[in-house]
């Protein structure tokens, strides 16, 4: 994972259902509005916001096809992994 989801929002989701045998889904922290990438080694946002007003939740950036993903970050993500980027 090169990078965690940081939400500048999040919200707790219950769980869907209880059953007899147990929960169907647990409750679970989902962002809400634009999430940005933040570095998994750096704690740095690829875009080059301040992440102090982040909540950095253990969830894959680029694997994450349910948030919204800042334009910024967005970019600056598939530039740095372009194999026709210069990266002198």
């Amino acid at each position: 994972m090169r990078y965690k989801v940081g939400a500048e929002q999040v919200e707790h989701v219950p769980s869907l259902a209880h059953r007899p045998d147990g929960v169907f889904r647990v409750a679970r922290t989902a962002p809400v509005g634009p999430t940005h990438a933040v570095g998994a080694a750096t704690g740095a946002a690829a875009y080059g916001i301040k992440t102090h007003g982040l909540e950095v939740l253990d969830q894959d950036w680029e694997e994450a096809f349910f948030v919204e993903k800042c334009p910024g970050c967005f970019a600056a993500v598939v530039a740095q992994s372009s194999p026709w980027c210069d990266k002198r």
